[in-house]
């Protein structure tokens, strides 16, 4: 099968949420590997939603419960060359035959292999029934079958930065929490017998409230059997949790608040896996289920499993006389579990985890020590007064910075000086009002480089860092941080693809370099982190393709004017771009893909004349103090 435009690929998901979610890396391989081609995803109205917004389709068609025949018609309108089926049922491939999609691939299983062109067999035990395999590999296998590259195993999910904004006036309460936000699951779609008993949650969230001030929520789907099982918990609960039955909110402002959470604990269903694709820590409770078959392999997953003679059985519904698989997990085995959850959590998120005090307010990493003292780099005065190395410093550069490419060594590596000799009052009071404390300039850079790389943003690796404070502003600091190997900037340097004449070739990967540069924009704002100086000179990009943010200091989260400071990152981005490598057509590509919408609507073209318009600010502004529009 050849990557070709001519390619009109139909890919039919799976219906559960959790399956959906455990087959993204599937989706993200044949997406990369069909890049060209047009991608339409045939899903539920649930599965579109916690997909959404999604870089690896083009158009969505939603499925809707109306019956074989109808949806072979409307897929047959839509003229499909190909159909990867990694939905199982008869029915899915019975449609794809009906509409007479000339390729059809998926797993020969349910009766209905002699409706598929491609037919995968699906692993079996010797006895004959189906192997217990994650659904990542197994999905992943049909994207191997196709000839993708199927070594990514990572689930990911997006998050809009409006949904996050929503559940902030929603649930107030857990953004302004003292301890950790803590998640309960208690309910499980796909039947009673996956559920932990209620009075177990119950006294779990007592146990996390008293114990860690947690903030507990509980996550239950708009329907009233769960409603009922979240009641009876808060009922039970001395101090009462949050109860999603009684605030909804969609599948969308689901995953935002998920994005929020320090620890998720509940039973094997599909909320669980929105947690591993947004990297929360996750606890999980294992009974009847055997986890072989959900298990994506996420290292922040604990499994806490009940053991009863009759499990796994992986039946819906309980056939014993007492539920004892779920019934074998105590409460004191979940605190436990927590508990190591909690603590690994708390030291991850430790400043200075992994830099040593070398002296008063000198902060290093423990991998450069001994090479920086070799170069008596081991105070701030010496830091200081070091005047070796490549000076940096331009003449647009604030009189109180400056900047020093030097090399330690062994190995031979090149890092980078940044000093600060008395900022103005008015830069330290920037810095403090978004931290709501007195924080140094080099604070603030360590410290967003620091945590962005913990949330999965490529930052360069800080080596040392220091401050001095007189009585109430700072007096001088400095952080080093490595050069990022093998990378140059996005306005230094584009990649070899950009050179030369348009070809059909150089154009699929421009168009590959825009969706990639906008995944890991958009990664970025999910973060709820804005930039105020994204413009492609921040924006790095390795050999391999690696995207990296540099200059973090002015980096903040937004307490207010969020959609302001995101609309100037977009700007900034926009300004640097340049006109003779970015058509309006590619900027607007762009645009899609960051929000992973099919197609704009009103609201989006709003926002782009937002963009524009902040845009031309920026290139007047650029004139007046350049005397030319520098940035293209």
């Amino acid at each position: 099968m050849e990557n070709t435009p001519k390619h009109n690929i139909l890919v039919w998901l799976p219906s559960p949420m959790g399956d959906a979610i455990l087959c993204v890396p599937a989706l993200r391989a044949i997406r990369n590997r069909f890049g060209s081609s047009n991608i339409t995803f045939f899903g539920s109205p649930v599965v579109r939603q916690v997909l959404s917004p999604c870089g690896f389709t083009d158009t969505w068609l939603e499925q809707n419960d109306t019956g074989v025949l109808a949806s072979a018609k409307l897929l047959r309108k839509n003229d499909f060359t190909h159909a990867i089926l990694l939905k199982n049922s008869f029915g899915s491939a019975l449609a794809c035959f009906l509409a007479r999609i000339p390729v059809r691939v998926g797993y020969a299983r349910e009766g209905r292999g002699f409706m598929l062109t491609e037919r995968l067999q699906p692993p079996r035990l010797p006895s004959g029934n189906f192997k217990p395999v994650s659904m990542v590999d197994y999905y992943l296998a049909i994207a191997s079958w196709m000839g993708a590259d199927v070594q990514d195993r990572t689930i990911e999910l997006s998050v809009e930065p409006k949904d996050t904004q929503t559940v902030r006036a929603k649930l107030p309460k857990i953004f302004s929490r003292k301890g950790p936000l803590i998640i309960l699951v208690p309910g499980a779609a796909a039947g009673p017998s996956k559920r932990w008993p209620a009075e177990r949650f119950a006294e779990l969230a007592d146990w996390l409230a008293i114990n860690y001030e947690a903030t507990v929520v509980l996550s239950v789907a708009p329907n009233s059997e769960e409603k009922q099982i979240a009641e009876q918990i808060v009922n039970l609960s001395s101090h009462k949790p949050v109860n999603l039955g009684d605030t909804p909110v969609s599948i969308a402002e689901l995953k935002a608040l998920y994005a929020q959470a320090d620890l998720v604990i509940g039973n094997d269903t599909g909320p669980r896996h929105i947690a591993i694709a947004l990297k929360r820590r996750v606890i999980t409770l294992v009974g009847p289920n055997n986890p072989e078959w959900t298990d994506p392999g996420y290292d922040d997953e604990v499994f806490v499993k009940g053991q009863a003679p009759c499990a796994p059985c992986d039946k819906p519904v309980c056939k014993q006389t007492s539920h004892f698989c779920m019934e074998a997990i105590t409460v004191e085995m979940v605190c436990q579990a927590a508990t190591k959850a909690l603590e690994k959590k708390t030291e991850s998120k430790t400043r200075n985890d992994d830099h040593q005090q070398n002296s008063a307010q000198f902060f290093v990493d423990p991998a450069y020590k001994t090479r920086l003292e070799k170069m008596g780099l081991s105070t701030i005065d010496a830091i200081f007064a070091f005047q070796a190395g490549n000076n940096l410093t331009k003449k647009n550069l604030a009189a109180y910075r400056s900047r020093v490419e030097f090399q330690v060594e062994p190995p031979q590596t090149t890092l980078f000086l940044k000093r600060y000799n008395r900022p103005p009052i008015m830069v330290q009071l920037k810095n403090r009002l978004p931290a709501k404390k007195r924080v140094s300039c080099a604070f603030a850079e360590y410290d967003a480089a620091q945590d962005l790389a913990k949330m999965g943003i490529n930052t360069p690796r800080v080596v040392a860092w220091g401050q001095q404070f007189g009585m109430l502003f700072e007096k001088r600091s400095f952080v080093i941080m490595e050069k990022i190997p093998q990378a140059e900037s996005l306005e230094r340097q584009l990649p070899e693809f950009f050179d030369g004449p348009a070809t059909r070739e150089n154009l699929k990967m421009r168009r590959s370099f825009i969706r990639d540069l906008a995944a890991f924009v958009r990664k970025f704002h999910e973060t709820g982190y804005r930039h105020r100086d994204l413009y492609f000179s921040h924006v790095f990009r390795t050999a391999d393709g690696l995207f990296y943010l540099i200059d973090l200091a002015r980096a903040f989260r937004p307490a207010i004017f969020d959609a302001r400071y995101r609309i100037k990152d977009l700007a900034q981005l926009n300004y640097s771009a340049p006109l003779r490598y970015f058509s309006m057509t590619d900027r607007i590509r762009f645009y899609i893909a960051y929000t992973g919408a099919s197609k704009l609507m009103p609201r989006d073209k709003t926002l782009i004349k937002k963009i524009i318009r902040k845009t031309g600010r920026i290139a007047r502004h650029d004139l007046k103090k350049t005397g030319r529009i520098t940035a293209r």
